[in-house]
């Protein structure tokens, strides 16, 4: 069979191209072929065209879809994303939702080009959303068209071939060795929180998985994390696994251990003072009827209160987890070890995120080096 009739394109308007491709023929003796209109370069074109060839060849299925992107995104969300967390599909439905116009999702997938992901991401960016934001958008765009080459549906994505704003590096605010002293003693004395604030900033928990522990988690002097407390706008809230999906264990100090002994027996007679009202999840800290706890609450309430009262920065709850890490590498923990007790998923994370120590341990290292080697300058000459 020839070339052109297994596969040929032809330009009917500039940017616009007719594709077919004959796939055999049926129990008839009819040929079957596939026709398709491309609105794209010729190279664009030519490359659908070859993916489909090799898709014959290989004996796979040989379609290309009509579904626009934004029914293809529905499904998406609904069928192909179970294995993502909570907090991410969430995150990539709320952006797309909000944010992609309503021109492109009504695109047919095939007719998507990369001038189109790019001129989305720019619009994004010229109204001054926040790089994060912006690189959630593609990523979910990406994935989704991911998914779509696997299944056949497209040919290549072309989410992979544009440029994304650069991150913009933002200084963490965190709590000094004096002032992480200051902020524990007098939470010690907050029958309510204070035991929450002390487990945030002394074991580097997120708030999210402090709030979702149970008392089984607790042995003794070690502590599990095994899941976290989810919350999505418009559902209830839930218990999930962890942010990389994988538990850890963390030694309490015994300052830890105490606080949690003084908090369980309050928990206690609170629990039998409130008898059938009491809703009992095993939490370690529920809100005062036993069910899950709103950090924003906690924050209002109680975290921003104490750190007025005691003039200290206007640090976010997620900061003691910062202040946490921080004080560990400036105190010369090994990163690896500060890694496995934030539970990031690589060490590269961990350095990456808190550079603002960085210069510190080198200028340490530098000066240990210097001890040493007793001091000494030893130069090198070269004889010529």
């Amino acid at each position: 069979m020839s070339a052109r009739r297994e596969g040929h394109l032809k330009e009917v308007a500039p940017g616009k191209w007719k594709l077919r491709l004959t796939l055999g023929v049926d129990a008839g003796g009819r040929w079957l072929r596939l026709n398709r209109t491309l609105y794209c370069s010729k190279a664009e074109a030519q490359r659908t065209l070859n993916a489909l060839l090799k898709r014959k060849d290989d004996g796979l299925e040989v379609a290309l879809t009509r579904q626009s992107l934004g029914a293809w995104i529905d499904e998406w969300l609904t069928v192909w994303c179970k294995r993502i967390s909570v907090r991410t599909r969430t995150d990539y439905e709320a952006v797309l939702k909000r944010y992609l116009p309503n021109e492109l999702r009504g695109r047919a997938l095939p007719n998507l080009s990369a001038v189109d992901i790019q001129t989305f991401i720019n619009s994004l960016t010229a109204r001054g959303l926040a790089p994060r934001t912006v690189r959630i958008a593609h990523g979910a765009l990406r994935a989704c068209l991911n998914r779509a080459v696997k299944l056949g549906k497209i040919s290549r994505n072309v989410a992979t071939l544009v440029e994304l704003p650069k991150n913009v590096h933002t200084e963490r605010r965190y709590l000094g060795p004096n002032e992480a002293a200051r902020f524990i003693d007098t939470a010690e004395t907050d029958e309510h929180w204070g035991c929450f604030f002390v487990l945030l900033l002394l074991t580097g928990l997120r708030p999210g998985e402090a709030l979702g522990l149970q008392w089984s988690d607790l042995d003794n002097d070690v502590l599990r994390v095994r899941r976290a407390l989810v919350r999505v706008c418009g559902q209830p809230p839930t218990l999930g696994p962890t942010k990389t999906g994988r538990s850890r264990v963390i030694p309490l100090s015994p300052r830890v251990v105490q606080a949690l002994q003084k908090h369980r027996i309050r928990q206690v007679e609170r629990r039998l003072k409130l008898g059938d009202i009491y809703q009992d999840r095993d939490l370690i800290f529920p809100n005062e009827l036993g069910g899950f706890a709103d950090d924003h609450n906690i924050v209002a309430r109680h975290f921003k209160p104490l750190l007025d009262r005691l003039n200290l920065p206007s640090i976010r709850l997620y900061d003691l987890r910062h202040s946490h890490a921080t004080l560990l590498l400036a105190a010369d923990e090994h990163p690896k070890v500060v890694q496995e007790r934030l539970g990031h998923s690589t060490i590269t994370l961990t350095l990456d995120t808190y550079t603002h120590v960085v210069p510190t341990m080198q200028k340490r290292a530098t000066e240990r080096l210097d001890t040493l080697l007793g001091n000494q300058t030893v130069v090198t000459s070269v004889s010529q």
